[in-house]
């Protein structure tokens, strides 16, 4: 009876063993599992094209994936397609620069936050040459008067983004438009846009950043400039969710008070400072 008594106490001894080891590894593939989840995950975010073509947006992603190990997807688009995506649920979160827009998607529900991240300004740039004389102008409606007074050639984005509602505002203080033949509507980003202007010599509406990033601009210039009259504010658009999901909770503190608005502020090109901090209330 001794031998079957130990025997027993042998069988039960690894049966208790097997089942520990098993449950160990169910534990550790749970935790590698999570493990992989949290470094798999991808945030959805839209960013005006302005931010692209003035090579701000590779810095940020780089810079967040590298900290957090969380895959950054950048919708790129104007302001006014990015709100779409926004409105449409395809978007965590985004930067945009068209603040009637944001305010619209605040109204609705859309989102519930809009937080003020950075602010340049708007420029007006055209040939050297300066055909319409726009250079001694006061104020942006001032100086697309005198563009239409001489039929010069006018480029605009046309796309709805925020610059295009820059210069859409400032048009309807003109009440006046060129003729057709005098405004080319291009329906694409800032940077392609630049390009047409360079290649007609005309003019047209360019965000700072974008223009300073520029490297096709031949015979243009800047003509207009008053940061006063055309700011141009980035503002980080935070979709209506409840509870915000961890991921969006990282990205608002790293880009609005962390390493990332740091980035942003440090950002420069030939040793230009791009962006500065906008005021917290707009």
């Amino acid at each position: 009876m001794g031998c079957f008594k130990k025997l027993f106490v042998c069988l039960s001894l690894s049966l208790i063993m097997g089942m520990t080891l098993v449950a160990c590894s169910d534990d550790d593939a749970g935790n590698r599992h999570s493990a992989s989840s949290k470094s798999n995950t991808i945030i959805a975010i839209g960013v005006t094209t302005t931010l692209e073509d003035a090579g701000l947006l590779s810095v940020l992603v780089s810079a967040f994936q590298q900290d957090h190990k969380i895959t950054v997807k950048p919708i790129v688009a104007g302001s006014g397609q990015i709100h779409k995506l926004l409105e449409r649920g395809d978007l965590d979160l985004a930067i945009t620069h068209d603040p009637a827009g944001e305010k619209a998607l605040l109204t609705k529900g859309i989102i519930k936050q809009r937080i003020p991240l950075m602010q340049n300004d708007f420029i007006i740039v055209g040939p050297q040459t300066d055909p319409a004389h726009i250079k001694l102008s006061l104020t942006p409606a001032e100086a697309l008067n005198k563009i239409v007074n001489v039929n010069a050639l006018f480029v605009s984005r046309a796309d709805n983004s925020g610059t295009h509602q820059m210069e859409q505002g400032w048009w309807g203080k003109t009440n006046r438009r060129p003729a057709d033949q005098y405004y080319f509507k291009t329906g694409t980003g800032m940077g392609a846009t630049l390009n047409i202007v360079a290649e007609r010599n005309a003019y047209t509406f360019v965000d700072r950043a974008t223009w300073t990033n520029f490297a096709n601009k031949q015979q243009l210039g800047v003509l207009f400039e008053d940061a006063d009259l055309m700011p141009n504010i980035y503002s980080l658009l935070i979709k209506n969710e409840a509870p915000l999901q961890e991921k969006v909770i990282l990205w608002r503190n790293w880009i609005s008070e962390g390493q990332g608005l740091q980035i942003v502020l440090n950002y420069r090109i030939n040793g230009q400072p791009l962006f500065f901090k906008a005021p917290k209330k707009l």
